[in-house]
């Protein structure tokens, strides 16, 4: 018996590992390849990214690159998406990783951990550093311990997306500016449109973690609150300001305000239906919504583009800039390593940059690149995709933290969707988190980040900026 369950668990992990290296998790690949090899005189090295939406864009330059440039390098460009996390963390583990890979949600601090990032001072010239300006290389987003990781590209933060024709349907000039309105706009959408298949509001509450660290985290930073539940000030975890927003959502996803089954709803399937104009408004990043619905699920609602709605009408927070240091790593691995920074010239130059910030495709923070790129469409036509005052970068979170029991945003989505009291779902995860992190503190794993003048309307004086 115990033979067998081996043999079904190699087959398993061999299953896997035959799955990273293939085209079926939407990937691009001109090579079918496990490991970045020589053909002729020409090196393969392998991208990975989770990015859809700018594929037709990159597929493009990367062709171009591949039939131009003059260092003999073919790029092998795979696109993963809802599998990107696990596909990477397999083929990291088993040394078939690729050379240079996106940065994800948990790449850098899962990666940096286990060594699976090679450090770029050695390749980072002072002339290329300079073409990103001041603060953009800052300790605990990109560089640890003076060694630089990433480099900064793209920013990216939550808005609200509405649609404009149903709104008009309904009355409502303006969107939401508070979750008090938010809640009425959306009763007042299904209770009018219901019959025609329109809801107020949705989430892809299938994944709780992608939903709602996209929404509710950004709607209490804003508010002037915590983010992901730390408090830098105290160094501890605190979730109580959650409160008021978990149950605005309640009341929406309880009360039928909300479009049937979010519970079940990945983001793509919610895409699909607001593209069809059947959801009033949701929250997701302003720098993939408008690829999204020019590329991926064209569409012909007229949808518009908001700040997010706060506890109270003022602004007493800010924003945390997602993405804002970090792009693409390179493997520590890799067995070619001069190649791949060739390939990361290639991903950061001015030129393609310039074209993505063009295409609306991301908000490239770049200033050599913004020097020499237009204004995009996108934010031509919906001015509040645009940065503003309100959106910084915010130090990085307690690393290492692993409560016993389910996670934050299993609790939220669980207060939410009414199967579990909100004071008593936060009290506890006051508790858990604060326990966990005390141990990490205790077995030397973690060291308290606490900054007593952190400012959440201000983060980046703690940076020195």
């Amino acid at each position: 018996m115990k033979k067998s369950m081996a043999l079904l668990a190699t087959m398993l992990v061999l299953s896997l590992i035959t799955a990273c290296g293939s085209n079926s998790g939407n990937g691009n690949s001109s090579s079918q390849e496990n490991e970045s090899v020589t053909e002729g005189k020409k090196t393969v090295i392998k991208v990975w990214t989770m990015n859809r939406a700018d594929q037709e864009y990159m597929n493009e330059k990367i062709a171009a690159f591949n039939a131009e440039n003059e260092h003999n390098i073919e790029i092998d460009y795979q696109i993963y998406s809802d599998n990107y996390t696990q596909s990477l963390d397999i083929a990291m583990a088993t040394n078939e990783g690729p050379d240079v890979f996106f940065d994800g949600a948990t790449a850098f601090n899962d990666h940096l951990l286990k060594g699976n990032l090679a450090p770029l001072n050695d390749f980072v010239t002072p002339a290329f550093k300079e073409r990103f300006g001041e603060g953009a290389f800052v300790e605990g987003i990109n560089v640890i311990d003076g060694n630089i990781y990433s480099l900064p590209a793209i920013s990216t933060t939550p808005r609200l997306f509405y649609n404009k024709d149903i709104f008009d349907k309904v009355g409502v000039t303006e969107p939401p500016k508070t979750l008090d309105e938010m809640v009425e706009v959306a009763t007042l959408i299904t209770d009018q449109l219901k019959g025609e298949g329109i809801y107020g509001f949705a989430a892809n509450l299938k994944n709780p973690a992608q939903a709602l660290s996209r929404s509710v985290d950004y709607i209490l930073m804003r508010s002037g609150g915590v983010e992901a539940g730390y408090d830098f000030v105290n160094g501890k975890y605190d979730f109580s300001g959650y409160k008021p927003i978990l149950e605005a959502y309640k009341e929406i996803f309880t009360s039928g305000a909300a479009f049937p089954g979010s519970e079940s709803l990945d983001i793509d399937p919610l895409r699909t239906q607001f593209a069809a104009g059947k959801i009033g408004m949701y929250i997701s990043w302003n720098h993939s919504e408008p690829g999204v619905y020019m590329n991926q699920f064209p569409t012909e609602q007229n949808w518009s583009v908001a700040q997010l709605p706060t506890i109270e009408e003022t602004v007493t927070g800010s924003q945390h800039l997602n993405l804002a240091g970090r792009w693409y790593f390179m493997n520590a691995n890799t067995k070619h390593p001069d190649q791949a920074w060739k390939v990361m010239e290639f991903l950061y130059s001015d030129e393609l940059l310039a074209g993505y910030h063009e295409n609306g495709l991301g908000l490239v923070m770049v200033p050599s690149v913004l020097e020499v790129a237009e204004n995009p469409t996108t934010i031509q036509n919906w001015p509040e995709l645009a940065l503003t005052e309100h959106d910084k970068i915010w130090p990085p979170l307690p690393t290492g933290v692993i409560p016993e029991g389910n996670d934050m945003y299993f609790i939220f989505n669980a207060i939410i969707l009414g199967s579990l009291d909100v004071d008593k779902g936060l009290a506890d995860l006051n508790e858990r988190y604060n326990a966990a992190y005390d141990k990490a503190i205790a077995d030397n794993k973690v060291e308290r980040i606490q900054y007593p003048d952190f400012d959440p309307a201000n983060p980046g004086k703690v940076f020195g900026q």
